[in-house]
């Protein structure tokens, strides 16, 4: 099971990769680890550093892309994203990208800044 779901994730970072780079985002890192977790791309979008979720599903039995990104997930991320920067103050966001791998061809969907309230 977990052989898929990181098969499924590999594919749906591919995907949105190769989206972002059409819009004119550079990629500065793919698959960052922390002890928080991954950051699954880490990106340039002009003078922003950009950190992208992406959530690819193969059915949306168990809900879509967009509701597996949880308010306790941004806030990995932003973790994640902070132990990257170490400290330099640089312009940044987080972007969420979800992909649904059942349709043909695959629909993305781009969130870029996202924000949750506490």
């Amino acid at each position: 099971m977990k052989y898929f779901n990181k098969q499924t994730g590999e594919m749906g970072e591919s995907l949105a990769l190769g989206y972002l780079l059409k819009l004119g985002y550079e990629l500065i890192m793919r698959n960052f680890h922390t002890r928080y977790g991954e950051i699954d791309l880490i990106m340039r979008d002009k003078e922003v550093m950009v950190f992208v979720e992406v959530k690819a599903k193969k059915t949306h039995e168990w809900g879509t892309p967009e509701e597996m990104f949880t308010q306790g997930k941004y806030r990995k991320v932003k973790n994640m994203g902070m132990v990257y920067l170490r400290g330099k103050d640089v312009l940044c966001r987080i972007d969420m990208v979800a992909v649904d791998l059942f349709t043909d061809p695959p629909a993305l969907r781009h969130y870029p800044n996202v924000t949750f309230l506490d």
